[in-house]
């Protein structure tokens, strides 16, 4: 028997407010600095929705709330496959200052960006799934979060 497939499943976060989009700063495997929406791996025995929430919390020190889901990305690289899904989303309130809550120590900053700022800045993308979700966010391509169904044992 072969070993069995395990892809990744993770979420992301566009966070609109007052025209400008929430955006995390860090380090990738090479050391080089770049941004995207907050995002990360969905662990274990976590939904989808709560990973996103988590998520949001982790990157950005505020509580989020999700409003749409944007799109779902069958991404393959490098011998991976990814399932992304990115979610619209709002800060519940908008700190003046961000402080993460990351428990991997990874984000560098949370600053806001504009539309402009992140099209212009394809080379510091962390990936190319920044453009992809945007892409749809800004078409407002948007499902209900009804969609998720989350089925207990």
């Amino acid at each position: 028997m072969s070993e069995r497939f395990k892809p990744f499943a993770t979420v992301a976060l566009i966070i609109e407010h007052e025209g400008r989009f929430l955006m995390v700063e860090e380090k990738n495997e090479f050391g080089a600095t770049v941004f995207g929406m907050p995002s990360g791996h969905i662990d274990a025995k976590e939904g989808i929705i709560e990973a996103a929430l988590r998520e949001g919390y982790e990157e950005t020190g505020c509580e989020i709330e999700l409003t749409a889901l944007t799109g779902i990305y069958d991404y393959v690289k490098d011998y991976e496959t990814i399932f992304r899904f990115c979610f619209a989303a709002k800060l519940k309130q908008v700190p003046e200052t961000f402080k993460p809550h990351d428990p991997d120590g990874e984000i560098l900053a949370v600053r806001f960006y504009s539309k402009e700022e992140i099209f212009n800045q394809k080379e510091a993308w962390r990936t190319r799934l920044v453009g992809l979700c945007m892409n749809d966010y800004l078409n407002h391509q948007a499902f209900p979060l009804s969609i998720i169904e989350k089925v207990v044992p």
